[in-house]
């Protein structure tokens, strides 16, 4: 493993933020069980908030974003994991105070790191990221409660979360209602696979004039 390596490196200078790919130290990451050299990361709403010097996500600078990250570990203190596995770290407290996936190496807790599942690679995890992985979980909660069929309405549905959800839904035989304050995009929605398109206000109008 190199002394160095490259990271989008944000800084703070009386006030400003500026984000550089620079070199940093592999001795700056903080302290952690296991070591990752990223093979690929996302880009979330978050990590323009940290970029931009947002202090309610990210407390200290200099800082590298990223709340996601896939890749492959490199050293590890303990058995769980051993160098050349194959993992993803996602969520916890990774790119917001603890340096993240816009660095090609990361250092975490091991509860942090969950095995690359089978049948998916690096690249198609970080494809799917933090957004798909919430809109998994919201799905699978929809499947849990035995709604095997009819319409389900997605809010947000031209974002990151929203529009997962939209496809796995609709690849799961659900007619889906998106919903979105950008209703013209109608090739959008019909590529991810929605049944219908609603605005906000006519969603909220509908929804006032019943409750």
């Amino acid at each position: 493993m190199e002394d160095r390596f490259k990271a989008l490196l944000v800084q703070e200078s009386a006030g400003a933020y500026t984000a550089t790919v620079t070199d940093v130290a592999i001795a700056d990451l903080p302290a952690g069980e296991i070591t990752i050299k990223v093979a690929y990361s996302s880009v979330n709403y978050k990590d323009a908030l940290s970029a931009s010097g947002n202090k309610g996500v990210t407390k200290k600078f200099p800082h590298v974003p990223g709340i996601d990250a896939a890749g492959t570990v490199v050293s590890s203190g303990v058995e769980a994991f051993k160098p050349g596995d194959q993992v993803i770290v996602t969520g916890n407290d990774l790119g917001m105070n603890t340096w993240g996936g816009f660095g090609e190496y990361i250092r975490v807790p091991a509860a942090w790191v969950v095995a690359l599942p089978d049948g998916l690679s690096l690249f198609e995890a970080m494809c799917l990221g933090t957004a798909g992985l919430t809109a998994g979980l919201s799905v699978q909660q929809i499947v849990a409660a035995g709604i095997k069929s009819g319409k389900v309405a997605v809010s947000g549905a031209s974002g990151g979360v929203g529009s997962i959800a939209v496809a796995i839904l609709s690849r799961q035989g659900y007619d889906v209602l998106a919903i979105s304050g950008k209703q013209d995009d109608t090739f959008f929605y019909n590529i991810i696979g929605a049944g219908s398109i609603m605005s906000r206000e006519d969603f909220l109008a509908a929804y006032n004039r019943v409750c």
